[in-house]
């Protein structure tokens, strides 16, 4: 008999954590803070709130297809799956696109070619700089790639002649045979030498996270089909110790092991360091947040809390606006990039990003995905099933809406 299936409501704030990390740390870039110290080391590596990002989609829109097939029924709707995804995503891309290009002084005279590639996310797969204001849709690039990919990647993974349902070794050793091959391919393409290549940020080298993400998903949707005592439940119910893990990991990965900190070329063994790091430290943060205890302890009901799923909601908006906001800035306070003003760079971004995203969000993001269950695109379900889907729906977005 399976159990009430969880709700997730801790996940919504990682976004959140993600979102202010990458601003914290492309304003420690851009002032020169990131070569400091130690503790210019530490803020070179917050770009890890990508890997956050790249780990709780692979969770969280792997779920219920593992759930299907778990319980051997029709897999979800891919129309409905990618229409919610598009409605939540190209709107406002769109918007900060056509903003950037048109008022970023350092995009002017770029032809209709780089609208289009940016337009359509294709910018990453062409050997072009990255125009101003949007370098950071790079992982948004690579985000996308997934969604389309992820179905077909869930199958392939839990696909199976001889049995029902899910089994779990077989994903495990799935994944990690896919992860390893995405370990190689940041290993390899580190020697592909200049500066405007972009294969590093293509989807194969950050797959290891989307797997992590969707090899929780799948215990989780097996444990919700088959409630028993599994070792993730057991772990995530030691947050601290989980969290320390993923201190130490992360600790390791702000030393040179990974990479300079600037946007120098890494070699090799340093690109495949960085992801299995980045992996680690990802995987062991949000564990003890997607099993064991949903709500017990203090630091659960912080991260469930108004304004972490405020932060939450309002992620994406961060996420597209900040480097935007982050120019206008250094224009308007006459401040030379690279040359310091670290802490008046982060506050005043951090405090108008956080306020146009929260407009964003409630008067254009938000009206929007109210257009996500339109009738052509959602497909025609039994009761029982549809029952099923519209609980699932509801726990994926309390528990980490984007």
């Amino acid at each position: 008999m399976s159990r009430p299936d969880r709700t997730f409501p801790t996940l919504n704030a990682v976004r959140g954590i993600g979102a202010l990390m990458v601003l914290t740390t492309h304003a420690a870039f851009n002032t020169g803070q990131i070569l400091r110290g130690w503790p210019g080391g530490v803020l070179a590596r917050l770009d890890f709130g990508v890997p956050l990002f790249f780990v709780l989609s692979g969770f969280l829109l792997s779920r219920p297809f593992f759930l299907a097939i778990g319980r051997g029924e029709r897999h979800p709707s891919h129309r409905h799956y990618l229409w919610k995804r598009a409605l939540r995503i190209l709107p406002l891309y769109w918007v900060v696109v056509c903003v950037a290009l048109l008022f970023d002084p350092a995009n002017e005279g770029l032809g209709w070619e780089v609208w289009v590639r940016q337009l359509t996310l294709t910018q990453l797969y062409f050997p072009t700089l990255l125009p101003q204001s949007l370098t950071q849709m790079w992982s948004l690039c690579t985000e996308v790639a997934f969604y389309i990919l992820m179905p077909l990647t869930a199958y392939l993974l839990a696909a199976t002649r001889r049995r029902r349902g899910l089994h779990l070794p077989t994903i495990w050793a799935r994944a990690t045979v896919i992860a390893a091959l995405g370990v190689a391919w940041q290993a390899w393409f580190a020697h592909i030498p200049g500066r405007e290549g972009h294969y590093l940020q293509w989807l194969p080298g950050w797959m290891p996270m989307f797997l992590v993400g969707m090899c929780f998903a799948a215990v989780s949707a097996d444990l919700t089909l088959r409630p028993r005592e599994h070792v993730l439940d057991r772990m995530g119910r030691d947050l601290t110790g989980c969290w320390i893990l993923a201190a130490a990991v992360f600790a390791v990965a702000c030393t040179p092991v990974s990479g300079p900190r600037t946007l120098a070329m890494p070699l090799g063994w340093e690109a495949a360091t960085k992801v299995v790091l980045y992996t680690m430290a990802a995987g062991f943060f949000v564990l003890p947040l997607m099993f064991g205890p949903e709500l017990e302890g203090r630091v659960r009901g912080y991260l469930s809390g108004r304004i972490a799923f405020w932060l939450g909601d309002v992620s994406y908006g961060v996420y597209a606006i900040h480097l935007f906001v982050m120019g206008v800035l250094f224009r308007a306070l006459d401040i030379v990039p690279f040359t310091g003003h670290f802490f008046t760079i982060l506050t005043l971004d951090a405090a108008i990003t956080l306020a146009v995203a929260t407009v964003s969000w409630r008067y254009f993001e938000s009206p929007i995905l109210r257009f996500k269950n339109v009738r052509w695109m959602v497909r025609r379900e039994p009761a029982a099933t549809q029952a099923d889907l519209v609980f699932q729906e509801q726990a994926q977005e309390q528990g980490a809406r984007r």
